[in-house]
């Protein structure tokens, strides 16, 4: 893994994603974290060195930095780390200032829910790389469904259902469907969900919307209706035909689901997973994906702009991370040519080889590894990089910084570098254009 951008990001900027992003200016902070293995301090993380690290003592686990005021952030960079090697998926989350919620038990723990009609829940892998979401399959004659609930919901109050289902895992003969039941509605209120991912049909007052998460074929989506009387509410999961035929002899037809959520709110909220009991956090997540690293590159995180008072990173796994950036990227305008090396794929090494006094060949050894790239802009505005890329140019003389040269076609471009040369750019001659490069240096494993 190295870069991943939401759509909102992409959006936010005036520069498209097929231009580089430098995340270079480091926000400070307090730093501490929900758990710290000995030696390995939350604050290890927040240093530009490479040879220390924090890593959690128990997982989950959170490391977070706190801003002494608050400030608009669109980018995360974690380096020298090992997510991949762990098998860890992180979460990136800020605190905007507001609490959520959510109402049901067991919220991804649907063996556990009181209400199981005609359904068999198979352990399945979920959209954060856990094996906690289900294969909901349909055996047996009549409904197939699951259904939990919530206390106390307030006539006319919307509520709001979430759930991430992976639609492409059902027939074209089924359809997913969430419902508001219970004495709170009297007449229920639902939509059903296509294998396509979308919304075929609502029906009451319920409406619907399915988002994707990130590239991963999963949906989150979310069911809104105001309660019609004062009572307690039950959501509902339930598989279908597609004609809305809702009784019938099951053949193993199946839905794979993940994470219910369920809110006092006209939209949703980032899922809050829950046990025994509803929970409530001033944590909300950036997007509704999980970071999934298959190997241990750096990572450039770019998400929606938003205006946080602190970034908090959860972990799954006791992985080591050595380097944490958060804050605005750098978004390098598209003027005229551009010259990038792959940084990924410039592999620096110092080799070292044994030979017999016979010349036989006893071992080879990486002594030292690392990435190298060349980075050229020309044709840029000399008013632009006067304000906005030379005190990035000023802080790489002494800091590294996440740099990702083509995020939407190469990902796998980034690296965390830094130079071993001032940073100087040079008149072009014309139209008060300047050009600019550098050579970078970056960390990588010796199995890079």
């Amino acid at each position: 893994m190295a870069v991943t951008y939401t759509l909102g990001h992409a959006a936010a900027s005036p520069y498209p994603m097929i231009h580089a992003r430098i995340l270079w200016d480091k926000a400070a902070g307090s730093v501490s974290a929900t758990s710290e293995a000995e030696g390995f301090e939350a604050e290890l993380a927040d240093t530009v060195e490479t040879n220390s690290w924090w890593k959690p003592e128990a997982v989950p686990a959170s490391w977070q930095i706190t801003y002494p005021f608050s400030r608009v952030v669109d980018a995360i960079g974690i380096g020298a780390h090992t997510l991949g090697t762990t098998g860890a998926s992180a979460r990136a989350e800020y605190l905007p200032g507001e609490i959520h919620e959510n109402r049901i038990w067991y919220s991804q723990d649907f063996p556990l829910w009181p209400t199981i009609v005609n359904v068999d829940l198979v352990m399945a892998e979920g959209p954060d790389g856990s094996s906690d979401a289900r294969f909901l399959t349909e055996t047996g004659p009549g409904q197939h469904y699951i259904q939990a609930g919530f206390r106390d919901a307030e006539p006319s109050q919307p509520y709001t259902f979430s759930l991430y289902v992976l639609p492409r895992s059902m027939s074209p003969q089924r359809n997913l469907r969430m419902a508001f039941v219970g004495l709170a509605y009297p007449v229920p209120c639902g939509c059903d969900l296509g294998r396509d991912g979308q919304i075929i049909s609502t029906f009451g007052t319920a409406t619907a919307v399915s988002v994707p998460v990130g590239n991963t074929g999963w949906h989150r989506v979310s069911l809104t209706s105001p309660a019609q009387v004062a009572d307690n509410a039950n959501i509902r999961i339930a598989i279908v035909k597609d004609d809305g035929t809702l009784s019938y002899e099951g053949t193993g037809e199946f839905v794979q689901i993940f994470g219910a959520q369920a809110e006092a709110r006209g939209t949703s909220s980032p899922y809050i997973p829950t046990l025994s009991g509803g929970a409530t956090s001033s944590w909300w997540a950036v997007s509704d994906d999980w970071l999934l690293p298959s190997d241990d590159s750096a990572i450039l995180y770019l998400f929606d702009p938003v205006e946080t008072d602190g970034i908090r990173v959860s972990v799954s796994q006791p992985a080591r991370i050595g380097v944490v950036y958060t804050g605005k990227a750098l978004g390098m305008p598209r003027m005229g040519y551009t010259n990038l090396g792959p940084a990924d794929l410039g592999r620096t090494a110092v080799l070292t080889s044994y030979i017999s006094e016979g010349g036989q060949l006893m071992g080879r050894f990486i002594q030292r590894a690392g990435l190298s790239g060349a980075f050229e802009w020309q044709n840029l505005p000399e008013d632009w990089y006067r304000q906005t890329f030379d005190p990035f140019a000023r802080a790489a003389r002494t800091e590294p910084f996440f740099i990702a040269a083509r995020p939407e076609g190469y990902p796998t471009d980034c690296a965390y570098a830094w130079v071993d040369d001032p940073i100087v750019p040079a008149r072009q001659g014309m139209r008060n254009f300047v050009s600019v490069g550098f050579t970078a240096t970056g960390h990588a494993d010796a199995a890079a």
